[in-house]
């Protein structure tokens, strides 16, 4: 089971909407971290639209699909201040807004 309280408080980086091979995104992430210095990934976890709708009551518009696929990581290890620079230039999010934002929308 996902412990998304351990992602919300450690604001973990998360990528929204990953296809595919999720190794091929996890070897693709490590890789471009590497080589700009960022550090190396000590913990992956994946989950699903269907996770974030049942674990924060998400409806309507607001839904994830069931099968939206999320992959995130733990800042452990990792630069940072390097990789929200990163972050900004992949317009990925941290995990901690991503939640925020869903439950600021439920409420509207």
């Amino acid at each position: 089971m996902t412990d998304f309280n351990k992602m919300y408080n450690g604001s973990y980086y998360t990528i929204e909407g990953a296809g595919g091979d999720l190794n091929e995104w996890k070897d693709g992430y490590q890789k471009m971290l590497t080589e700009q210095g960022i550090g190396t990934i000590t913990e992956w976890v994946e989950f699903t639209g269907k996770e974030m709708n049942d674990t924060y009551g998400l409806t309507g518009n607001n839904r994830y699909p069931d099968n939206f696929q999320f992959l995130a990581f733990s800042l452990d290890g990792l630069d940072v201040s390097k990789l929200a620079m990163f972050k900004l230039r992949m317009r990925d999010r941290w995990f901690d807004d991503i939640v925020d934002n869903n439950l600021r929308r439920e409420r509207i």
